[in-house]
């Protein structure tokens, strides 16, 4: 096979017509090393850390009747439409009902807000159940308008991130599992208020969360990180009458997997070519 060094821009309209792709031999593969190791489990909840202030308290909002617990007190209760100032001098707990939001900062978070002192700072972090996370990472890593096949390809990478970030507590001793900007996955909850327009827009999509939804409890399987970027470097391989960007299996190119898709190759093929490896579930 020959390698092509030529950028994008020489090459990407070669790009091959996807129409049948070989899955029997990954299929097998993966389904013995899943047999051998066991069915994958991970946890349903994360644990992720959306505001870090060095004042003494973090001010919320909440959107239907909450409740706000410190640490073995009674609870009390939270009025919709107003703010709450909430001291971190120890471990609390916002719950809310009727599947309300919790607005902290400009944004808003599903199902519960922690807020506690962590290294003589304040902290909020929102445990959230891993398919509603994805419903926000989703549409705020890769467009929602982008093809679905590209937005269930990065449904699964992210899955996988976030389950193996979790897994390899990549944050050391500190109360949460990931964090909500780019050195793990954006997350911005559910909606955003923007103080500029006083409108809140939502940041979850129909077209994401029917991504969600599709690939519901696929992931790779364990050696694969579930790393992506929007570009990567490219190399050029000739393949089945056109060209195709080499992989180097352990990343997906964001970019080019909506290009993939509108090609016609739908996101379990997508996944195997750049993982060189097809997701369990």
């Amino acid at each position: 096979m020959s390698i092509d060094m030529t950028g994008v821009e020489g090459k990407s309209s070669g790009l091959v017509q996807q129409k049948k792709f070989p899955q029997g031999a990954f299929f097998l593969l993966a389904l013995a090393l899943w047999l051998g190791s066991g069915a994958a489990a991970w946890a349903n909840m994360l644990r992720v850390l959306v505001r870090e202030t060095s004042t003494r308290e973090i001010p919320v909002a909440v959107t239907q009747p909450a409740t706000w617990q410190p640490t073995g007190q009674n609870p009390i209760t939270l009025t919709p439409g107003r703010w709450h100032r909430i001291p971190a001098t120890q471990v609390s707990r916002i719950q809310v009902e009727n599947n309300g939001l919790i607005q902290v900062g400009d944004n808003l978070y599903p199902n519960e807000i922690e807020i506690r002192p962590w290294r003589n700072r304040a902290i909020a972090i929102n445990v959230v159940p891993l398919e509603e996370y994805l419903r926000s990472v989703v549409p705020s890593e890769m467009p929602a308008s982008w093809h679905l096949d590209a937005l269930k390809a990065q449904a699964v990478a992210a899955r996988t991130y976030a389950v193996n970030t979790q897994r390899q507590q990549k944050w050391g001793e500190a109360p949460y599992d990931l964090v909500s900007d780019t050195r793990d996955q954006v997350y911005s909850g559910f909606y955003r208020f923007d103080p500029k327009t006083s409108q809140t827009r939502p940041v979850i999509h129909a077209r994401s969360d029917k991504a969600v939804t599709a690939t519901s409890g696929y992931m790779l399987r364990q050696g694969f990180k579930g790393y992506y970027r929007a570009r990567l470097p490219r190399n050029w391989i000739s393949w089945g009458g056109g060209y195709m960007p080499v992989s180097d299996g352990q990343h997906l190119d964001q970019e080019m997997t909506h290009q993939m898709a509108k090609a016609g190759w739908n996101w379990l093929q997508i996944l195997s070519w750049w993982y060189r490896d097809e997701p369990l579930r």
